[in-house]
């Protein structure tokens, strides 16, 4: 992996998950996942000092070989040790989406290092309306495989069971009413350890995605948010929910609070949620016994920002920027990311890396009062929540101007004046506010791009 990149090897690891004779791959994986054993229960100054020493390594190779890094750091000092990068990292500039869009192929090093080549392509689904482009290789997919894995060993998942993905695919075989089989769980487990299937199913209606999951029948579900939201509706209402359904994982978009208690009294399962970038990888992972985030710092440093770009104190929400601390074919360094999240207090489960309390979306997502608040949207108060207004349907927010909220719905008959009138008086107490709340009826709400579904937007500029 070359020595661009923090793989000591220890060795100490359950023998009975890995093949006998590993390959030299996955006998790295193996090392890797012993290392993280130890990393995960570091002091957090060790952690800090050795993500320190894997960024001088970074920002010195971005400056010589990334034509990018190579202008805009033309004014940095010059950064010789760890205790310079420290002293000098809040002068190091701000990389925005705008900043990636505009630098196009100058943010990809002249040098590649042979050792982590061949390198590929990848663009973010594009969900912001700014889709980044930048390169993935060897290293960046050995973290991903790493810390998949080390997902799979916090959950105590059972690699024999049955694992089902519901997500957007234009694989023809994923269709319904069957969707696709697979012999393995995906790349992080192939060659590494036996499993038992993976069902896939492209996103489709709720009602062939719930037969399906039904004949299926997975012990482990991995969808989005708001495809779970919506199946988890439709069990309440119809029952017989699949019987094997032990944990659910989803990524991609915003888990409200409510959903985890929705999730363990229709499905009966735990919903485990994970915070990743297509363009970055894994940036944090879920505690296995707390519902908050422990960052990846292993693959990823990440610092939690306000507007003017210093530090946020423990639970003040700000801006996810970050650098991932493996990718020498197109460094990203300081990133914004375009989410918010919340730092949190050390974790009870006695893991030391860094916690984020919550994540709470992009700033498109953050709900504007008249008198210049902004907030989180909760789609719950005082025991009313959003979705019981419309049972069966799926709906959309989306705040207009400062004073007007729109709610799409669809797959829900329109109502009556009466029952207008007195679903809006019950927004105004969910969202806080005498907003003037318009319905509109859909035959369908539009995904956006790469399947994902946001539940609230703002347009107010």
């Amino acid at each position: 992996m070359s020595n661009h990149s923090i793989l000591p090897v220890i060795s100490s690891i359950p023998s009975i998950i890995w093949p006998t004779v590993p390959s030299p791959m996955v006998a790295q994986l193996m090392s890797q996942l012993a290392y993280f054993s130890v990393s995960e229960r570091a002091s957090p100054e060790h952690i800090y000092d050795q993500q320190f020493a894997q960024l001088l390594e970074l920002i010195n190779f971005a400056r010589q070989t990334v034509p990018y890094y190579r202008n805009v750091y033309s004014k940095l000092p010059k950064i010789a040790s760890v205790e310079d990068l420290k002293q000098y990292w809040q002068q190091v500039p701000i990389l925005t989406r705008a900043n990636l869009q505009d630098a196009k192929q100058t943010i990809f090093t002249e040098s590649p290092l042979s050792s982590h080549e061949p390198s590929e392509l990848m663009t973010s689904t594009g969900s912001t309306g700014m889709p980044v482009t930048v390169k993935g290789n060897i290293a960046t997919q050995f973290f991903w495989n790493a810390i998949t894995l080390r997902d799979h060993l916090w959950h105590q998942h059972d690699f024999n069971h049955t694992y089902a993905v519901i997500r957007y695919t234009e694989n023809p075989d994923a269709k319904p009413p069957h969707g696709a089989v697979f012999e393995n769980w995906g790349p992080a487990t192939f060659r590494v350890v036996p499993t038992g299937k993976c069902h896939h199913l492209t996103i489709c209606s709720t009602e062939e995605e719930a037969s399906w999951l039904k004949k299926v029948n997975p012990h482990y579900l991995n969808c989005n948010p708001s495809t779970l939201r919506e199946l988890t509706q439709y069990f309440a209402t119809h029952g017989n929910a699949p019987s094997n359904l032990k944990k659910i994982h989803t990524n991609s978009e915003i888990v409200e609070p409510e959903l985890r208690r929705l999730v363990k009294e229709s499905l009966g399962a735990n919903l485990i949620d994970t915070y990743s970038a297509r363009e970055l990888g894994y940036i944090a992972l879920q505690c296995p016994e707390q519902e908050n985030y422990h960052i990846q710092s292993e693959n990823i440093f990440v610092e939690i920002l306000n507007e003017q770009f210093e530090p946020c104190k423990i639970g003040e929400p700000g801006i996810v920027v970050a650098t991932a601390l493996h990718n020498f074919a197109s460094p990203l360094i300081r990133y914004v990311v375009g989410d918010y999240a919340i730092p949190g207090n050390a974790c009870a489960c006695g893991r030391t890396l860094p916690v984020l309390e919550r994540v709470l979306g992009r700033q498109r997502n953050v709900l504007k009062l008249p008198d210049g608040r902004k907030i989180w949207p909760s789609f719950m108060n005082n025991g009313v929540r959003v979705m019981d207004l419309f049972p069966g349907g799926q709906f959309q927010v989306i705040q207009k101007t400062l004073t007007e909220i729109h709610i799409n719905l669809a797959r829900i008959s329109p109502f009556t004046s009466q029952q207008e009138s007195e679903i809006k008086s019950q927004l105004q107490s969910i969202f806080g506010y005498p907003f003037n709340f318009i319905l509109n009826y859909f035959d369908k709400i539009e995904r956006g791009p790469g399947g994902k579904f946001e539940d609230f937007k703002c347009e107010v500029v």
